[in-house]
């Protein structure tokens, strides 16, 4: 996985229209299957706490499934590309402190994976507009650099790939 620019302004755009729309179809879809559980198997006393539970399951369900398929067109790119990139980023975040100590220890194997680390998060936190985290970032970047340049590693994020992370012991 690289990183790659993306236009934050677009992305933003399409990140609000993609959740705003996830949300609307699945409040119809659920509250319209709710409402048919209700009329063909509800209880007329008015308990049908379980059966509007299984109707916005329903609509969960079906909504997961239109998403899914809707999810691979090109559209959605930007959008699955910084999903990715936040996969990637937590699970260098789930060890980094084990990275951190192969780093020390002289690993330009480390040095690649927060070097992608670094990068991935400031491209995160610039496209959420974390302008706190962002800076608290740009410092660790810096002081990853000089980490690197102290123990002669090259912190090149393009060499990155996903197999490395399978390295930690």
């Amino acid at each position: 996985m690289e990183i790659r620019e993306i236009d934050k302004d677009v992305y933003q755009k399409k990140q609000r229209k993609v959740a705003i729309l996830v949300c609307s179809v699945f409040a119809i879809l659920g509250l319209s299957a709710s409402a048919l559980l209700r009329h063909y198997y509800g209880n007329a006393e008015g308990e049908n706490m379980t059966v509007n539970l299984a109707g916005v399951l329903i609509g969960l369900l079906i909504t997961i499934i239109i998403f899914s398929q809707v999810f691979k067109k090109p559209y959605f790119d930007d959008i699955r590309y910084t999903w990715n990139l936040k996969k990637r980023a937590l699970q260098i975040q789930n060890h980094r402190h084990k990275w951190e100590q192969k780093l020390q220890d002289g690993s330009q194997t480390a040095a690649t994976v927060l070097a992608f680390y670094h990068k991935a998060t400031l491209q995160l936190q610039l496209l959420d507009k974390n302008e706190f985290g962002y800076n608290e970032t740009v410092e660790r970047e810096a002081k990853f650099l000089s980490e690197c340049e102290q123990l002669n590693l090259t912190p090149d994020a393009a060499q990155f790939s996903i197999d490395l992370l399978e390295t930690l012991n």
